[in-house]
């Protein structure tokens, strides 16, 4: 009989509010395969508990050769992991990461953030079309958008 493979997941998010959000959810992916991408060192030691952590820098809309460093180095990192499922509280390198990823079959997992009240991120926006599961943290939101799901809030 053919051994059972755990799913390989990747957690993902940028320092501050993004990542404390994403550790609320820890107990999510405790005894499976884990690898961590964040934008910024600081945010190492933070992650470092759950696996190897990939930094794949900081970027925005308004910085486009700094994407594209970003970018490059996302796609080096989900093509050495390959993981089986992304989960992210987002930030646009992390919407890059799941863009990667997913291109390499990965299934996507976007969470808001929760100060997102009026309206979806603008990463948020792009990824609910390509995101397996785009989930808001507010009731309302979900009204808003299509293919976006509430499930309650994670603070």
């Amino acid at each position: 009989m053919a051994e059972i493979r755990k799913l390989r997941i990747c957690v993902g998010a940028s320092a501050g509010g993004h990542l404390m959000q994403l550790l609320k959810l820890s107990r999510a992916w405790e005894g499976y395969p884990t690898c961590c991408v964040t934008t910024l060192p600081l945010a190492v030691e933070a992650l470092a508990p759950w696996g190897k952590v990939h930094v794949i820098g900081e970027c925005n809309r308004h910085h486009p050769i700094r994407a594209m460093g970003v970018l490059l180095r996302v796609i080096k990192v989900a093509w050495s992991e390959r993981p089986d499922v992304v989960l992210t509280t987002g930030s646009l390198p992390l919407a890059l990461f799941c863009l990667a990823a997913k291109c390499l079959g990965a299934k996507t997992i976007w969470i808001d953030s929760v100060t997102n009240v009026e309206k979806l991120s603008m990463s948020g926006r792009l990824m609910r079309h390509f995101a397996d599961l785009l989930l808001t943290q507010w009731p309302h939101l979900q009204k808003k958008y299509r293919h976006v799901e509430y499930a309650g809030a994670i603070v």
